[in-house]
């Protein structure tokens, strides 16, 4: 990973006196040993979220509909 540096000649004099006459280097702030680089294409993410977007309101309509069977059965159990 290539990390920015400021040239020289764009520091402030305060800056190229700790600086010397290099350029402004940064340094990484995490070990790159700990840094994973997942590829993922957009679409298919996409195509899965929606998929399983459809299947939890599809499985969420079937839970309601087993809700009221369950209420009318009970209703039906109380009143003889």
């Amino acid at each position: 990973m290539e990390l920015p540096k400021i040239p020289n000649d764009q520091l402030s004099d305060e800056l190229r006196e700790l600086v010397g006459d290099g350029d402004l280097v940064f340094d990484s702030i995490v070990d790159l040993d700990d840094v994973i680089d997942i590829q993922i294409d957009p679409d298919s993410y996409y195509e899965g979220s929606i998929s399983v977007g459809k299947l939890l309101v599809e499985s969420r309509k079937e839970q309601e509909k087993l809700n009221e069977i369950q209420r009318h059965h009970q209703r039906s159990k109380k009143d003889p």
